[in-house]
């Protein structure tokens, strides 16, 4: 489950970038020198000029000349020497090889129900739940493609890592690993497969955790109540063709970089590209997630009933805490499954649709081995408008339905939700996003769930308006 508790509330935009270029030519002129007459060829006198003849009355006849020896052959050109074979090209460091790319993500919310404590009042959103100002989170990536041995990094910094990892209580933050988004190794052994192991974003929903990636500034439901965010284990990518491609991954579980059971969760994808602009992708993911241990703590005067989970009354017996081997959490009746679909067209350069649907369910056992199945579904539908280079609009609208109050802690509560956003991007490397929203409780018994003001009297709805600011790389 996606839902934590946001930690935290500070402010903070950093970032500038900026890049100057002067280049200078100098060229000289002046006449090349004439060019140097040939060499006469070896053994051969050079001709005296001719002189004017002297009249035949003025001059005593000249006696008749020798025959004229012949000249010797010019020796044959010299053939043009072969052009030098170009140099190799300088080998290229592995390290230039490397992309790198940082972000900083800040934000300024204000609720119109006006909670308070701000901290932490906007109910159900994923990152953006505290009013003011507030930084979400500082990252940095690198990553080296497969070729046939890569990998990546993701690091990140501030509330949103905390809240992204299960909270400060979580294992991930116990571990130190709430800064540690991504970190795997990848492996092609041929061209159509990549093989990754390690920690890794998931392959399921339309949104991700960075907000510049997505249509719009704040995380929808389904993002956040119906789907895993990360994995840890093996993941295989095979292309077929252009159109079709299968992913398959053999992970821990759900938002998990150390196990809670023995078991492990299988998932699937379906990728396909009939035509230009349309994709879909169908995926399932399913495993356990309960643990298969659990603790069972009896006061003073009572013992455990091993056969019911139950603190039985036993006159003078002293307290205790027995653990339990709840192996059947691993039992495929218990299994936690997501099934994802997403649908994506490019209407034209400008317009861009998207669709996502889940459905999921999950046997929770309880201490006696009984198993109550709980379920949760939803779709969001969102358009993306690029009116300019600059200017963008973008607008989604959800439904979510938490029937047993498993993602909420709501029992039987329908959620609606509509945002628009419009976007403005000056430069290549800054974005500024403004996400007016409206959650809503719905449906035949609608639940007062949304916190106002200072007094215990929640209301059907919130409405929010997020100033987004986010300075990346790229």
């Amino acid at each position: 489950m996606k839902r934590f508790t946001n930690l935290g509330v500070s402010s903070g935009l950093l970032f500038g970038l900026t890049a100057f270029l002067v280049g200078t030519v100098a060229s000289a002129q002046g006449a090349p020198p004439p060019p140097v007459p040939p060499a006469a060829p070896p053994g051969t006198e050079t001709p005296a000029p001719p002189t004017e003849a002297t009249p035949a009355s003025e001059a005593a006849p000249a006696p008749a000349p020798a025959p004229a020896a012949d000249e010797p052959p010019a020796p044959p050109a010299a053939e043009p020497a072969a052009a030098a074979p170009d140099a190799a090209p300088a080998a290229k460091a592995w390290y230039d090889s490397i992309k790198f790319g940082a972000f900083v993500d800040g934000y300024a919310s204000l609720n119109y129900n006006f909670p308070k404590p701000q901290t932490g009042k906007n109910l159900f959103r994923a990152y953006d739940t505290s009013n003011g100002f507030s930084l979400a989170w500082a990252g940095i990536n690198a990553s080296y493609d497969p070729d046939p041995v890569g990998g990546t990094i993701s690091l990140r910094f501030g509330p949103s890592a905390t809240t992204y990892s299960g909270g400060p209580t979580s294992t991930e933050s116990i571990n130190g690993l709430q800064y540690l988004k991504q970190a795997f190794a990848s492996w092609k052994p041929v061209s159509a497969l990549q093989l990754d192991f390690g920690k890794f974003d998931t392959i399921y929903g339309a949104e991700v955790a960075e907000s510049y990636l997505n249509q719009n500034y704040t995380r929808g439901v389904l993002y956040w109540l119906a789907q895993p965010l990360f994995h840890t284990g093996l993941r295989a990518t095979y292309t077929v063709n252009e159109q079709v491609a299968l992913k398959a991954m053999v992970v821990n579980g759900w938002n998990n970089t150390l196990d809670n059971n023995a078991g492990k969760s299988y998932g699937l994808q379906l990728a396909l590209t009939p035509a230009d602009g349309l994709a879909a992708y169908i995926g399932w993911i399913g495993g356990p997630e309960q643990d298969d241990t659990g603790t069972i703590d009896c006061a003073e005067g009572t013992v455990l009933n091993p056969t019911t989970g139950a603190c039985d009354a036993s006159p003078g017996a002293a307290a205790s805490s027995t653990t339990i081997d709840r192996g059947g959490a691993n039992d495929p009746k218990a299994w936690k499954h997501l099934v994802d679909l997403v649908v994506t067209y490019a209407v034209n350069d400008s317009v861009g649709l998207v669709f996502n649907a889940d459905y999921g369910t999950q046997g929770n056992r309880a201490p006696n081995g009984d198993i109550e199945h709980v379920k949760w579904y939803g779709a969001m539908l969102g358009a993306r408008y690029q009116i300019d280079p600059v200017w963008g609009v973008g607008v989604r609208g959800e439904y979510y339905k938490d029937k047993d109050g498993f993602t909420t802690g709501v029992k039987d509560l329908a959620l609606a939700t509509g945002t628009l956003t419009i976007e403005a991007k000056p430069t290549a490397n800054l974005i500024l996003r403004l996400d007016t929203r409206g959650d809503f409780a719905v449906g035949g018994d609608t639940k007062d769930v949304f916190p106002k003001k200072t007094h215990d009297d929640p209301v059907k709805s919130q409405i929010t308006s997020t100033l987004g600011v986010v300075v990346t790389t790229n």
